[in-house]
Protein backbone atom coordinates (compact mmCIF):
# COMPACT_ATOMS: atom_id res chain seq x y z
CA UNK A 1 0.00 0.00 0.00
CA UNK A 2 0.83 3.50 -0.85
CA UNK A 3 -0.56 5.33 2.66
CA UNK A 4 2.04 7.63 2.54
CA UNK A 5 2.16 8.95 -1.10
CA UNK A 6 -1.33 8.69 -1.57
CA UNK A 7 -1.71 10.98 1.73
CA UNK A 8 0.81 13.95 0.74
CA UNK A 9 -1.84 13.53 -2.62
CA UNK A 10 -5.02 14.28 -0.94
CA UNK A 11 -3.09 16.83 1.17
CA UNK A 12 -1.84 18.79 -1.60
CA UNK A 13 -5.09 18.17 -3.25
CA UNK A 14 -7.09 19.66 -0.50
CA UNK A 15 -4.22 22.73 0.05
CA UNK A 16 -1.81 23.07 -2.98
CA UNK A 17 1.78 21.58 -3.54
CA UNK A 18 3.50 21.94 0.05
CA UNK A 19 7.61 22.35 0.10
CA UNK A 20 9.35 20.07 2.99
CA UNK A 21 6.87 17.86 2.70
CA UNK A 22 7.90 14.27 2.24
CA UNK A 23 5.81 10.72 1.43
CA UNK A 24 7.93 7.19 1.93
CA UNK A 25 6.03 4.43 1.24
CA UNK A 26 6.97 1.25 2.59
CA UNK A 27 5.54 -1.38 0.16
CA UNK A 28 7.85 -4.30 0.70
CA UNK A 29 9.15 -4.95 4.65
CA UNK A 30 11.16 -7.48 3.37
CA UNK A 31 13.76 -4.80 1.90
CA UNK A 32 14.68 -2.99 4.82
CA UNK A 33 17.57 -1.29 3.66
CA UNK A 34 16.41 0.47 0.10
CA UNK A 35 13.44 1.74 2.49
CA UNK A 36 16.06 2.48 5.20
CA UNK A 37 17.67 4.58 2.46
CA UNK A 38 14.65 6.00 1.39
CA UNK A 39 13.82 7.59 4.46
CA UNK A 40 17.22 8.93 5.73
CA UNK A 41 17.26 10.83 2.94
CA UNK A 42 13.82 12.22 3.11
CA UNK A 43 14.48 12.77 6.45
CA UNK A 44 18.16 14.50 5.38
CA UNK A 45 15.89 16.56 3.04
CA UNK A 46 13.97 18.33 4.91
CA UNK A 47 16.47 18.62 7.66
CA UNK A 48 18.03 21.10 5.03
CA UNK A 49 15.52 23.74 5.32
CA UNK A 50 14.27 23.11 8.34
CA UNK A 51 15.18 22.69 11.90
CA UNK A 52 12.49 20.76 13.13
CA UNK A 53 10.64 17.76 11.38
CA UNK A 54 7.31 15.91 12.49
CA UNK A 55 7.45 12.66 10.95
CA UNK A 56 4.43 9.97 10.62
CA UNK A 57 3.60 6.75 10.30
CA UNK A 58 0.33 4.90 9.72
CA UNK A 59 0.51 2.01 12.85
CA UNK A 60 2.64 2.31 16.15
CA UNK A 61 4.37 -1.26 16.18
CA UNK A 62 4.28 -1.67 12.29
CA UNK A 63 7.26 -1.87 9.86
CA UNK A 64 7.31 1.56 9.05
CA UNK A 65 7.50 3.06 12.21
CA UNK A 66 9.90 1.04 13.92
CA UNK A 67 12.11 2.09 10.63
CA UNK A 68 11.60 5.55 11.33
CA UNK A 69 12.19 5.39 14.67
CA UNK A 70 15.61 3.46 14.12
CA UNK A 71 16.21 5.77 11.28
CA UNK A 72 15.73 8.71 13.92
CA UNK A 73 17.66 7.21 16.26
CA UNK A 74 20.50 5.88 14.07
CA UNK A 75 21.06 9.06 11.78
CA UNK A 76 23.03 12.12 12.32
CA UNK A 77 19.74 13.79 11.48
CA UNK A 78 20.49 18.31 12.04
CA UNK A 79 16.96 18.61 13.50
CA UNK A 80 14.42 17.94 16.39
CA UNK A 81 12.68 15.19 15.40
CA UNK A 82 9.45 13.84 16.85
CA UNK A 83 6.91 11.09 15.67
CA UNK A 84 3.01 10.52 15.22
CA UNK A 85 2.00 7.03 15.14
CA UNK A 86 -1.30 6.15 13.46
CA UNK A 87 -1.87 10.01 11.71
CA UNK A 88 -5.02 10.54 9.27
CA UNK A 89 -5.59 13.05 7.33
CA UNK A 90 -7.00 15.83 9.43
CA UNK A 91 -3.81 15.54 11.43
CA UNK A 92 -1.82 16.05 8.46
CA UNK A 93 -3.29 18.90 7.68
CA UNK A 94 -3.78 20.58 10.73
CA UNK A 95 0.60 19.85 11.07
CA UNK A 96 0.41 21.61 7.47
CA UNK A 97 -1.53 24.77 8.46
CA UNK A 98 0.19 25.42 11.97
CA UNK A 99 3.48 24.03 10.94
CA UNK A 100 5.00 27.73 10.44
CA UNK A 101 3.31 28.92 14.11
CA UNK A 102 4.06 26.51 16.46
CA UNK A 103 7.23 24.72 17.88
CA UNK A 104 7.45 21.23 17.15
CA UNK A 105 6.30 19.88 20.75
CA UNK A 106 3.02 21.87 20.40
CA UNK A 107 2.69 21.18 16.57
CA UNK A 108 2.51 17.18 17.39
CA UNK A 109 0.24 18.09 20.12
CA UNK A 110 -2.07 19.52 18.42
CA UNK A 111 -1.83 17.49 15.39
CA UNK A 112 -2.63 14.63 17.25
CA UNK A 113 -5.56 16.43 19.00
CA UNK A 114 -6.86 17.05 15.92
CA UNK A 115 -6.22 13.44 14.52
CA UNK A 116 -8.40 12.46 17.27
CA UNK A 117 -10.88 14.69 17.43
CA UNK A 118 -12.57 14.01 13.98
CA UNK A 119 -13.07 10.43 15.04
CA UNK A 120 -16.40 9.71 16.07
CA UNK A 121 -18.75 6.99 15.69
CA UNK A 122 -21.63 7.39 13.15
CA UNK A 123 -24.32 6.22 15.05
CA UNK A 124 -23.71 8.09 18.27
CA UNK A 125 -23.61 11.31 15.74
CA UNK A 126 -26.56 13.45 15.90
CA UNK A 127 -27.37 13.56 12.09
CA UNK A 128 -27.19 9.90 11.91
CA UNK A 129 -30.06 10.01 14.40
CA UNK A 130 -31.95 12.16 12.09
CA UNK A 131 -31.71 10.38 9.17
Amino acid sequence: MRIASETKAAVESILQPQTSFEAVDVVNSDDTDTQSTLITASLKKVARDCNSILVMTDVFGATPCNMAIHMILQENIKADVELIAGFNLPCVIKAILERNHYNLADLAHLSLDAGQKYLRLGSQETVMKQA
